[in-house]
């Protein structure tokens, strides 16, 4: 008798058929009842351990052992008058009854999960609010398009990072839960072909009852990711579901167990899994370099990640107190003295403080001298400890910079270019550099160039052609159209589209994005600027006069009041700043165009003692004129 006949008739297949089922039950009840109880992932894994090694046993007594009128007997000594006809039956309605209980099992399964009240999986939308960002440079917060305007395809690879639950015993871990979401986010916003919606727009989904159509729908993607922390004692469990929007299939779930000490890894194997998920193009090798944390001390990391939740919590806060993000970034470094990209962040952070388009200006009471220490202090740290050449020079670059020394700024940027010429930001950050210097086509061909090496994100094209459109209005109306169509609910990409709309002419157009703009945030600073800059556009004067006078404009004020047309109340505003201990101040204005550096002579003088010629201020092209009109 063959093998495969005598397995069939000592009901070995069946017993084997069985045993599966009814581990699979097992499994999936213990994965419940442990993770609700509390029990620590080494229980779990061990029952794991037993079923696999009890399948063995199992099939050793169903080859040895069969089931007779008489009782159980050795195989061998069963004669054919004394087999048992239906005990193959028997196993084959265990089966039956198992795989109906699994199939119930699954359904309760996705009913549960893709719909409904679990926490896990649902958020409520939140309006964004105010932030800090130099309107100028950087970001500012608003909403998302009017439904209805235009209907975008949405891409298949894309994805929205939600903020990821905190269910620790005492609710006491939402920072790491949302550094860790936030890490993510990051990381496979660096996959080459995947579209990942921002932070801001991703994270105004906390706690919410929408379903995954709805959340695909208002920020034009293919799929979200969702989850939670569970953290006890130096133990983590990190739960993510990646869902289809379309249907709200789950396409990818999965458990991470572990120390503490996993948890940078945690965070590398989900951002990999899902990048393999949506089948994207990014190699292996490179992922696990980019998702490198810059430390291997996870404490250090993990204080890193406290002080970008800090950060963020700052950004909608109406105080400024810098104090906790300081202390949370000290933190850090203390605990891993090399973690250069720390000791970069707190560099940038003194930078801002010296920088007077930046909502972080004057945010502490000390001094001036102070300021520019803690700034040199920390940029020789991040220069000294930096773990690439690339890195490195970035830092020298930034540290020229605040020396106003333009030509070496320039040639560090170079060499980073010609070291990482794929890197998209670098030539961002040089075409930044040559707008300063009055370089404006050199500027042009480096942003053109870095548009067409990024991944096509729309916070990247933001970034690009918020310098683009003061050297090519015409260039940066393609990267707006590209910007909108890949994140139209983006506060980022309706703030900076708006403007370069109006340096581009479209009028028309950039009222629709100040409307939808201002839909949920009437009253901050920035949405007061953009309904200021449409005014003039527009030529309601009075209108545009009107918002200035009851906004206490701060930092922007230079900005507001050029685009108001009161050149000269705006060149005396800053005629202070000509001074030696405030000239890097004043020198951060040469970003744009229509400054005229001729108006202060301590920086006219430094620029010419380094041979730097900046062709005539331009004028703003949508400032309010005298006659009711816009320039």
């Amino acid at each position: 008798m063959s093998l495969i006949a005598e397995l069939k008739r000592r009901n070995v297949f069946r017993v084997a058929a069985a045993y599966a089922v009814v581990a699979w039950l097992l499994l999936q009840l213990a994965d419940i009842l442990l993770d609700n109880f509390g029990a620590p992932a080494w229980v779990f894994k061990s029952l794991v351990v037993v079923i696999v090694v009890g399948l063995f046993f199992a099939l050793f007594l169903a080859w040895a052992y069969e089931l007779t009128p008489e009782g159980v007997k050795r195989a061998n000594e069963v004669t054919p008058e004394l087999a048992r006809p239906n005990a193959g039956r028997r196993t084959d309605r265990l089966i039956l009854v198992g795989a109906l209980l699994v199939i119930g099992v699954l359904v309760v399964e996705r009913a549960w999960f893709s719909g409904g009240d679990d926490p896990e999986t649902e958020a409520q939308a939140v309006p964004p609010s105010a932030g800090l960002a130099d309107p100028g440079d950087s970001a500012a917060p608003g909403s998302a398009i009017p439904a209805g305007e235009t209907v975008i395809a949405v891409p298949e690879k894309s994805i929205a990072v939600l903020p990821f639950a905190d269910f620790s015993p005492a609710a006491d871990q939402g920072w790491f839960a949302d550094g860790l979401a936030d890490e993510i986010l990051n990381a496979l916003a660096r996959t080459p072909d995947l579209k990942v919606a921002s932070r801001t727009a991703s994270f105004a989904f906390r706690d919410t009852d929408q379903s995954p159509a709805d959340i695909g729908a208002a920020l034009n993607v293919a799929h979200i990711l969702e989850g939670s922390v569970r953290r006890a004692a130096d133990q983590i469990r990190v739960t993510a579901q990646l869902i289809r929007t379309s249907d709200g299939y789950h396409v990818w779930s999965e458990n991470f167990d572990g120390s503490i000490d996993d948890a940078i890894a945690i965070q590398e194997r989900i951002a990999f899994q899902i990048a393999q998920a949506l089948k994207t193009a990014m190699d292996p090798e490179a992922l696990a370099d980019m998702l490198e944390a810059g430390t291997r001390s996870v404490e250090a990391w993990e204080a890193w990640l406290k002080t970008q939740v800090l950060l963020e919590d700052l950004l909608v806060s109406e105080e400024l107190d810098l104090e906790p993000i300081l202390a949370s970034a000290r933190r850090a470094i203390e605990l891993d003295p090399g973690f250069s990209r720390v000791h970069g962040f707190l560099a940038s952070l003194w930078q801002q403080q010296l920088t007077p388009v930046s909502g972080l200006y004057d945010a502490t009471t000390l001094s001036r001298a102070e300021i520019r220490a803690h700034f040199e202090k920390h940029i020789d740290d991040a220069i000294r400890t930096a773990r690439s050449e690339g890195e490195r020079l970035g830092y020298e670059a930034d540290s020229a910079w605040v020396q106003m020394l333009y030509s070496d700024r320039i040639a560090y940027l170079r060499q980073a270019a010609a070291l990482r010429p794929e890197q998209a930001d670098i030539h961002i950050q040089l075409g930044r550099a040559l707008i300063e210097v009055g370089a404006y086509a050199e500027a042009r061909e480096a942003l053109v160039k870095a548009a067409d090496l990024g991944r096509g994100t729309a916070a990247e094209l933001t970034t690009v052609y918020q310098f683009l459109h003061r050297v090519d209005p015409e260039a940066a109306l393609l990267l707006v159209d590209r910007a909108l169509a890949a994140d139209p609910g983006s506060p980022q990409v309706l703030y900076q589209s708006q403007r370069a709309l109006l340096y581009g002419g479209q009028v028309e157009r950039a009222a629709a994005l100040a409307r939808a703009y201002v839909l949920r945030d009437a009253d901050s600073l920035w949405s007061q600027a953009v309904q200021l800059r449409q005014a003039c556009a527009e030529g309601r004067n009075t209108d545009a006069e009107a918002i200035y006078a009851r906004l206490d404009s701060g930092s922007i004020r230079w900005l507001l009041l050029k685009t108001l047309g009161r050149d000269e109340e705006a060149r005396e505003l800053l005629r202070p700043l000509d001074t030696p201990d405030r000239l890097y101040a004043l020198s951060t204005y040469l970003a744009y165009t229509f400054f005229d550096p001729a108006d202060y002579p301590l920086l006219a003088d430094t620029l010419a003692r380094q041979g730097i010629e900046r062709p005539p201020s331009q004028p703003m092209p949508f400032a309010c004129k005298p006659d009711g009109g816009a320039q």
